[in-house]
């Protein structure tokens, strides 16, 4: 007989550690406050991700196509249809989220040239 799908889902899940659930929310409830309700409900706390994947780069703790993939799913929640705790803000208030997330990625994407460390968003030593 195979393995049932109740089997295998229980082999594969498990809880994660207290070490392993702080390193998987990695802005939310870190270094970012959340406001409000559980969750990204509120214009402060996009800009406040936007920044700590920013200041995560400069200080090379990712690399450029981690921040850069962090950036567009934080700018997809900006988005009514993705987030629907976000449906009571003004879409204004969202545009102007996104230009800036798109500021930031540009000026990533810029500053990644200009370092010559990264390559296409990978570290160039692994591309050697």
């Amino acid at each position: 007989m195979g393995v049932t799908i109740h089997t295998y889902i229980r082999d594969k899940t498990r809880e994660l550690s207290p070490v392993e659930r702080e390193e998987r929310y990695k802005y939310l409830g870190k270094e970012v406050i959340d406001i409000n309700d559980p969750g990204l409900d509120s214009i402060p706390e996009f800009y406040g991700i936007a920044n700590a994947i920013w200041s995560d780069w400069r200080e090379r703790k990712i690399i450029t196509k981690t921040a850069i993939g962090r950036l567009l799913l934080l700018k997809l929640l900006t988005n009514k249809n993705k987030n629907k705790k976000i449906k009571d803000i003004p879409e204004e208030e969202l545009e102007e989220v996104r230009k800036f997330i798109d500021y930031v990625m540009q000026v990533i994407r810029n500053e990644s040239r200009k370092r010559g460390g990264e390559v296409e968003g990978e570290k160039q030593s692994d591309t050697l």
